[in-house]
C-alpha cells in the first residue's frame, strides 16, 4: 500500500473519530523538530542528521538511523519512510497520563522521562510531563509501522493525540546517483562566468556556440549530482577526464560553481564532490583542438562535454566587394576580411588584437593611400575594410593587410587583392543577356556604368531616378517604372564591376521591341562636365513563340501551296505526253 492511500485511510479514520467525540483536536506545526507542541510526536530525520528536539530540549543522542524521510505536519496522519534495518527516534511531551504504543515494531530505548522499559515492548505508559524520546526498530517483514500516542493507559487507552505510520523499505534511493535528477551543463566564460547549474547548456558569448571556444578562453562545465529525492549525494571521489590535447581543473571546493586557473593534466580528481565546477583548457596554447571530457562519480560516468577550441589566426584573406571612390577617406565596406585558423576554423579577433597595412605591401600609393580594418568579423557579421584613395583613378592590385597575434607574437600576412579607385558615373551601356526570348522566360538586362577615366564607376556617387520603357514584361514591378539604380547608401552600389542588373518575367506578346533607357540627370550632368554626353539607350529584343503547334491559317495555306504543286505537276505531265505523240 502506498503512503499516499495510507495517509488518505489515516486522514478517513481520524476524521470519524473526531466525528463520535472520540477525539481531541491538538494544534499542529509544521516541522519535524517543535519548540512547544505537547502530545505531538517529532521525528529525527537521519538526512539532516537532526537530533529530536521537543518543548526547546534537543536530545543530541536521540538521531535515528536509516529514516529516508518524515512529514509531521498533520499530528493525526504524520508519515515516514525507513529501512528495514534502521532505527527510529520520535519524541514527545506527555500530557499528563498518556501511552505510546508501537504495531509492527518495539520500543528500544528512552532518554529522560519516566518510562520504564527493560525489555523490548510495544507499548509504555507516561506519567507526568517531562519531555521523552523513544528509540523504536521495525519487525523483521514488516511493510508498515504505526507509533501512536494516546491519553490514558494501555490497558486503556482513551483518546488518539499523535500517530505516525512508517513505511518500511528493504532498500533506500536516498544518496544514490540518479541522472534524471541531476544537472550538468556548459556554462559560459566570456561574457560572464555564469554560475547557472540548470542542465541546459549556455551558448559561448564570442562564438554563438555550446561547443566552439573562442583560443585561449576557458571551457566550464557547472554540474550538480542528486538522488532520486533531489538531495546531493553523498561528497565522494569525483574524476575529470579529457582526451588528448585538453586539460581540466576541478573547482576550489563544493558548490563553487566558478572557473579556476587551467590545468596542467588531462586528469584531475578530487575525494569530497558532489557539485561543483570543471575547467577546460587547451593543452597547447593557441593550437586548435577539440576534446571530450567525462566527469564520473565514484568511477561511474556521469556526463560528458564536447568542445572545440579554436586557434590562433593562421590565414586572412580580403575580398573586395565595391569600386572606391577617388579623393575620400571613407570608402567604407569597400572590401570583407576573414580570419581562420590553421583547422580552417572562422575567427572572431576583437579590435584589441592590431590588425595593420603593411607597410612593404600598399603597393601603388598614388591610387589607394590607406586600408583601415574598420570593423571585425563576429558571428552575425563580416569583417569590413575601408579603403581611402587618392585623386588618381586606377587599380591598385598589391594590398595587403597583416594581423598580430598577441598571444604568440605572430604575424600573419593576408592574400593580395587589387582594389580599384574610380570617379562618378559619367556613361552607361545597356545589353539584354539574350537576342530572343520565349514567353515566361527570364530576361536580364545589364546596366554598365563606367568614369571619365573609363573605369568602373565608384559604388558611392548616388545617381538620380533613371527609367526604362519597353521592357520586356507588363506584368512586373520593374516594367515601364521607375529604376533607382543600386546605391552605396543602401549596400547596393555599382560593385566591383561598376553593374546593376533588372530581371524580367518576358511577356506573352511575340515581335520585335526596344527597350529604352534613360539615363539619371546626375549622370548626364556628369558626362557634360567631363566633356561628354550620355543619350537615352535603345535595347532591341525580340520574343518568339517558343511553341511547335500549327494554327488552322498555317495548314490552310500549306493545302493550297499543295494544290498550287500538283496542277504545276499535272501541266508538266500533259506536255511530255504530247512531245511522245
Amino acid at each position: 500500500m502506498s503512503t499516499k492511500t495510507l495517509r488518505k485511510r489515516i486522514a478517513l479514520a481520524a476524521v470519524t473519530a473526531l466525528g463520535a467525540g472520540l477525539l481531541s483536536v491538538v494544534s499542529t506545526p509544521a516541522a519535524n523538530a517543535y519548540t512547544d507542541a505537547p502530545a505531538q510526536l517529532a521525528v529525527s530525520t537521519a538526512n539532516a542528521a537532526d537530533a529530536v528536539t521537543v518543548t526547546s530540549t534537543t536530545y543530541a543522542s536521540s538521531r535515528s538511523v536509516g529514516v529516508l524521510a518524515a512529514d509531521t505536519s498533520v499530528a493525526l496522519a504524520s508519515t515516514a519512510t525507513m529501512l528495514a534495518s534502521g532505527t527510529i527516534v520520535v519524541g514527545f511531551k506527555p500530557s499528563a497520563t498518556s501511552v505510546i504504543q508501537v504495531t509492527g515494531g518495539t520500543m528500544n530505548k528512552v532518554s529522560t522521562g519516566t518510562i520504564s522499559l527493560n525489555t523490548a515492548t510495544t507499548a509504555a505508559d507516561v506519567t507526568g510531563t517531562t519531555a521523552v524520546s523513544v528509540a523504536i526498530r521495525p519487525n523483521s517483514g514488516v511493510a508498515t509501522m504505526t507509533i501512536s500516542l494516546s491519553t490514558g493507559t494501555s490497558s486503556a487507552p482513551t483518546g488518539l493525540l499523535s500517530r505516525v505510520t512508517v513505511t518500511v523499505a528493504a532498500t533506500s534511493a536516498v544518496g544514490v546517483y540518479s541522472a534524471a535528477d541531476s544537472s550538468i551543463n556548459t556554462a559560459d566564460t566570456v561574457t560572464s562566468d555564469s554560475v547557472v547549474v540548470d542542465g541546459v547548456d549556455q551558448v559561448n558569448g564570442t562564438t554563438g556556440s555550446v561547443t566552439v571556444i573562442p583560443n585561449g578562453i576557458e571551457a566550464k562545465i557547472n554540474y550538480s549530482l542528486k538522488d532520486s529525492f533531489g538531495n546531493l549525494v553523498p561528497a565522494s571521489v569525483l574524476t575529470a577526464s579529457s582526451t588528448a590535447g585538453g586539460f581540466v581543473k576541478l573547482s576550489g571546493s563544493n558548490a563553487t560553481f566558478t572557473k579556476t586557473t587551467g590545468g596542467t593534466s588531462a586528469v584531475d580528481v578530487a575525494s569530497d564532490r558532489n557539485s561543483g565546477s570543471v575547467t577546460v583548457t587547451q593543452a597547447v596554447a593557441n593550437v586548435p583542438v577539440t576534446v571530450t571530457v567525462t566527469i564520473a562519480y565514484r568511477g561511474v560516468t556521469v556526463g560528458t562535454k564536447t568542445f572545440s577550441f579554436q586557434g590562433e589566426v593562421a590565414k586572412v584573406t580580403v575580398t573586395p566587394t565595391k569600386v572606391a571612390k577617388t579623393s575620400s577617406s571613407s570608402n567604407t565596406d569597400a572590401a570583407n576580411i576573414v580570419y581562420n585558423d590553421s583547422a580552417g576554423n572562422v575567427l572572431f579577433p576583437t579590435g584589441s588584437v592590431a590588425t595593420t597595412v603593411a607597410a612593404a605591401s600598399l603597393g601603388d600609393s598614388t591610387i589607394v593611400n590607406g586600408v583601415t580594418v574598420a570593423n571585425y568579423p563576429s558571428r552575425t557579421a563580416t569583417g569590413k575594410i575601408t579603403i581611402s584613395c587618392n585623386s588618381t583613378a586606377g587599380t591598385n592590385s598589391a594590398l595587403q593587410v597583416r594581423h598580430l597575434n598577441a598571444a604568440s607574437g605572430t604575424i600573419v600576412a593576408s592574400n593580395t587583392w587589387a582594389q580599384t579607385c574610380a570617379g562618378a558615373a559619367t556613361s552607361l551601356t545597356a545589353s539584354f543577356d539574350k537576342a530572343s526570348y520565349t514567353p515566361g522566360s527570364i530576361a536580364v538586362l545589364t546596366l554598365s556604368f563606367k568614369d571619365s577615366k573609363g573605369f568602373a564607376a565608384n559604388s558611392y556617387d548616388l545617381l538620380d531616378t533613371m527609367t526604362i520603357s519597353g521592357s520586356p514584361s507588363s506584368t512586373t514591378a520593374q516594367a515601364g517604372a521607375p529604376v533607382t539604380p543600386l546605391n552605396a547608401s543602401a549596400a547596393r552600389g555599382g560593385g566591383l564591376t561598376g553593374t546593376i542588373t533588372q530581371t524580367y518575367v518576358v511577356g506573352s506578346t511575340t515581335g520585335n521591341f526596344v527597350a529604352v533607357v534613360v539615363p539619371a540627370d546626375s549622370l548626364k550632368t556628369a558626362a557634360t562636365a567631363a566633356g561628354t554626353s550620355q543619350a537615352n539607350l535603345s535595347v532591341a529584343y525580340t520574343i518568339a513563340s517558343g511553341t511547335t503547334s500549327v494554327t488552322n491559317e498555317q495548314v490552310l495555306a500549306s493545302i493550297v501551296s499543295l494544290i498550287a504543286s500538283i496542277n504545276k505537276q499535272i501541266v508538266a505531265l500533259q506536255k511530255l505526253i504530247l512531245q511522245r505523240r
